[in-house]
């Protein structure tokens, strides 16, 4: 049997830990059960990773700070910010659409800190506080590379424009998993598109 790239095999393990944890629960995600999931051997997981902890913070890494470079790619900068907005927003969806456990999984890690004993919560809030930079950083990086390629101005109120995106997303995201529309879904996908690009320009509030 040919061997496995360390690279590769810690990437099945991230996925595999994101499938236990979205179908039975943060508490289900033992290193065995994530090990049986990914179909290796549990002194592979071992040997990619120290602990479970290291483990899910990879999964937190994949979901975050990672997640966009795993999505289509944008097509041309150059059409400017709006374009850019509503592209982002229907890349996500479908990603989201094909791969719904990980949204579940990321409200699983994000409501960890509430299921904790006290001692585990100030590492819990500290790793919700990185998972939202991280979307919220590459969010904000994308539309500004695409306000600078159209020869826009960045807008002023950029931080929050990619705050509220991802908001948004999240808001869409938790009510299609609660009761799934996709038609409906969709469409307030495009209505978070619209009233984006409707702020783009807007004054910031002091």
């Amino acid at each position: 049997m040919p061997r496995v790239p360390t690279e590769e095999r810690r990437l099945q393990f991230v996925e595999a830990a994101a499938r236990v944890i979205a179908a039975e629960g943060l508490p289900a995600a033992t290193t065995r059960r994530i090990a049986a999931e990914a179909g290796a051997p549990l002194a592979a997981l071992h040997y990619c990773f120290r602990n479970k902890e290291e483990l899910l913070q990879e999964v937190y890494y994949f979901l975050s700070r990672d997640y966009a470079k795993s999505l289509p790619p944008i097509g041309d900068l150059a059409e400017g910010l709006p374009s850019v907005i509503r592209q982002h927003a229907r890349r996500i969806w479908e990603r989201m659409s094909q791969r719904p456990h990980e949204q579940v999984t990321t409200f699983e890690l994000l409501l960890r800190r509430f299921r904790e004993g006290p001692e585990r919560e100030p590492a819990a809030r500290e790793q919700n506080r990185g998972m939202y930079e991280g979307w919220v950083s590459s969010t904000r990086e994308l539309f500004s590379s695409a306000a600078e390629a159209s020869g826009q101005p960045v807008p002023e109120n950029l931080d929050l424009i990619a705050r509220l995106f991802v908001s948004g997303i999240d808001g869409i995201s938790m009510q299609h998993l609660a009761y799934p529309d996709e038609e409906q879904s969709r469409r307030l996908i495009e209505l978070l598109a619209d009233s984006l690009t409707a702020l783009v320009s807007a004054p910031v509030a002091h």
